[in-house]
């Protein structure tokens, strides 16, 4: 019999993206789970019955909802099993190396380090240890331990579990960090000398070597004397627009960063550290992603080209009125008017957001078809059979699931009965444990105050309570595109081709 291969390491450019979208997500999620006394309260596979995800709650004391968030994730990275039956149990693995004592402390004292780790950019800039909740953390050390000694594991999955519980976080802001530095912009435009450097990003000479030792570590730099550079994939990954694309990224996941630290509250309580149901805070919030949006418009735009050409295939878009609502980059209903120049496009956001989206509409000569609407997304009347189209471009995450059925119900009175509602969201499979990318983002949906992901069958329901009977999902790639109408509306059953790149 053949050895089982494992699987192929990620490139840097893989591992680029996990770190600056869901490797923070990923030790929060391990650290909160072990904090609330999941993997103590669930049977082993084979010792026990399973549980249900109310009675794990119970016997927690968490919120069954902060549970789930993080169970079907648990699910989903193999930690632990759920039956047909949907009934959990921690996978014999996890349960022996969680046995071990002295791997057991070392977790322990890994999760103290999440705040610490927030002051990193202070500790490279001085050298020193930093002051932290009345104590004093020499971050640096902290990260040498981490990522340049060696401590044996008492298996190798329990040494991935580390990896994951302890230092998928570290790498996140060691990212921010240097980012926040100029570092990676430094070093963007060809080798430089530790001298030059720590001129430029005011960094330690301690604080500067250590960041490169580790960077070197994760394969984006190298260092030979007093000289450090990107090492020739890091070059290749981060040419041209990607590197300023990547610290975008990197920004958005540092808003994050203290809602994650303290998941804990909000799964046991649901209280809410980064409420974006606070106005304020929704509004700083999205003002300050607004330039990320733009730079996602791009790679969004040929989605969302495509699932209007899609639908095109049965239903033609002349003279078709759209309400593209929550639009934020505009990038969803600017393709239905760039596809048919007699289409007529309303984007609706809050007023902050249809400023960016109002110069995206204008750079794709699409403002004479265009009519801006601002208003409050969870309150608004849209209107009675008002349009042939209406879009939700990943909108439901952001309701409370109890907010969906009210949502759906004055959408489907502004669609025109023979109108399709156009739906581009993370659509989870019909056992709610994948795709992983969909539910770390449902994570972050959750410690945010805002809505679940949902399965096919699971919207589908909801739309037919509102007369939207009919629905087919189409997988795009990263999200899915959920179509529904009135019985006897036809609907595609397949996406058109990829447009053609014009020469």
């Amino acid at each position: 019999m053949t050895a089982p291969q494992s699987a192929p390491s990620p490139t840097l450019a893989q591992s680029l993206h996990f770190w600056a979208r869901n490797a923070s997500n990923e030790s929060a999620l391990l650290r909160t789970s072990l904090s609330v006394g999941l993997f103590d309260a669930l049977p082993v596979e084979g010792e026990g019955a399973p549980v249900s995800v109310r009675q794990l709650a119970e016997k927690v004391g968490a919120s069954v909802r902060g549970v789930r968030s993080l169970v079907e994730l648990l699910v989903c990275l193999g930690l632990v099993r759920m039956d047909d039956a949907r009934g959990l149990a921690l996978a014999c693995p996890v349960a022996a190396f969680l046995r071990d004592a002295a791997f057991r402390e070392r977790l322990q004292e890994a999760a103290r380090w999440w705040g610490p780790i927030g002051h990193l950019e202070e500790a490279v800039k001085t050298g020193e240890a930093v002051n932290h909740e009345g104590q004093r953390w020499d971050v640096l050390d902290h990260y040498g331990r981490l990522f340049l000694e060696t401590t044996p594991a008492p298996s190798p999955e329990a040494e991935d579990f580390f990896d994951r519980f302890a230092r998928s976080a570290a790498r996140t802001w060691l990212l921010v960090a240097v980012g926040r530095l100029g570092l990676l912009e430094q070093l963007s435009t060809g080798p430089k000398d530790e001298a030059v450097l720590r001129a430029a990003t005011g960094a330690s000479e301690r604080g500067l070597r250590r960041v490169l030792e580790v960077l070197a570590h994760l394969g984006i730099t190298r260092t030979e004397g007093l000289t450090s550079t990107f090492t020739d994939e890091a070059r290749q990954v981060l040419d041209g627009k990607a590197l300023p694309y990547l610290l975008r990224s990197f920004s958005v996941s540092a808003q994050y960063w203290e809602a994650l630290d303290r998941l804990e509250e909000t799964v046991r309580h649901e209280r809410y550290i980064l409420d974006l149901k606070d106005p304020e805070v929704s509004r700083r919030f999205y003002a300050d992603n607004s330039n990320q949006i733009t730079a996602v418009f791009a790679s969004h735009y040929q989605l969302s080209r495509r699932a209007a050409a899609t639908i095109a295939q049965v239903r033609p878009l002349t003279g078709a009125s759209v309400l593209d609502i929550g639009t934020g980059s505009g990038v969803w209903g600017v393709a239905f008017a760039r596809t048919e120049p007699t289409a007529h496009v309303t984007y609706f956001d809050q007023e902050v957001v249809l400023a960016q989206a109002r110069r995206n509409v204008e750079q794709l000569k699409a403002l004479g078809q265009a009519r801006f609407w601002p208003g409050n997304l969870f309150t608004q009347d849209f209107g009675e059979a008002a349009y042939d189209f209406i879009i939700l471009p990943q909108v439901l995450n952001v309701l409370r699931p109890e907010s969906l059925p009210d949502m759906f119900r004055r959408v489907a009175r502004a669609l025109k009965p023979d109108g399709i509602l156009v739906i581009a969201e993370y659509v989870l499979n019909e056992r709610r444990d994948g795709p992983l990318d969909h539910l770390y983002f449902g994570l972050r949906r959750f410690l945010t105050n805002e809505g679940d992901l949902l399965s096919h069958s699971e919207y589908g329901r909801l739309l037919a309570d509102v007369g939207l009977t009919a629905s087919v999902c189409l997988p795009l790639p990263t999200q899915e595109l959920l179509l529904a109408a009135r019985p006897g509306v036809t609907l595609p059953t397949q996406l058109a081709p990829p447009a053609r790149t014009a020469a």
